[in-house]
């Protein structure tokens, strides 16, 4: 899908005003010229900055709003694309149960194959993609994943 450089900047105008609405509640320090909210205020500055010329560009361009390409218009690209949300609401609702080494294979591995039929290979990625994964957040990240039912084995 081809979204017109308006609409994106339309939606970098929208969340910089409230970036800037949020940043003014920020307390001030005293006798300090700058406090927790200058940071997000430069920030939303430069992003209204920004959509304000994507807004421009998209209005000399006179594409249209969206146009979806050929390929998304099948019924199977609807179906694969379908499968996201799916995937997403059961991760977040399983990963504290069942645990994120346990889960993660499965999901990717089911994921994988429905968006290219090869199921070998699909299990072999999720596997190796799911230690990767583990072995980033867990020694080198420092961040817990939740194992869930191999909370029991692994402590």
């Amino acid at each position: 899908m081809r979204m017109n450089d308006a609409v994106t900047g339309g939606v970098f105008v929208l969340l910089s005003a409230l970036i800037l609405f949020a940043a003014r509640g920020f307390p001030t320090l005293p006798d300090q010229p700058y406090g927790p909210g200058t940071f997000p205020t430069i920030i939303a500055a430069v992003m209204m900055v920004c959509g304000l010329a994507l807004i421009w560009s998209g209005a000399r361009s006179r594409a249209p709003l969206l146009a979806v390409a050929d390929w998304m218009r099948g019924a199977a690209t609807l179906h694969r694309m379908a499968w996201v949300p799916g995937f997403v609401i059961a991760y977040v609702y399983l990963s504290k149960p069942i645990g994120f080494p346990l889960l993660v294979p499965v999901l990717l591995g089911a994921f994988l194959t429905v968006t290219t039929g090869r199921p070998v290979r699909a299990a072999a990625i999720a596997v190796l993609g799911t230690a990767a994964l583990w072995l980033l957040f867990a020694y080198i990240l420092r961040v817990p994943l939740p194992l869930g039912l191999l909370t029991e084995v692994i402590y």
